[in-house]
């Protein structure tokens, strides 16, 4: 019951006001736990964002290039 009670509603005991609470929830870590958990899909995702930003910086890169001539 315990277990079901903390899984569900992350409920823990505080010894120190001795009596439940609920645990406060950080949206920092559950994005760092499904990262950890995708690692294929966030890798794939990293490389297209990267190749985007280097795909515009070459096009502007480019583009002064054809400027100057």
């Amino acid at each position: 019951m315990e277990e079901t009670k903390e899984k569900w509603y992350e409920v823990i005991y505080d010894t120190k006001l001795d009596k439940l609470m609920l645990k406060k929830s950080k949206i920092r870590g559950k994005i760092f736990r499904k990262i950890r958990k995708n690692k294929i899909f966030v890798t794939i995702l990293f490389t297209a964002i990267l190749f985007s930003f280097l795909n515009v910086a070459m096009i502007f890169s480019f583009f002064k290039i054809l400027q100057n001539i």
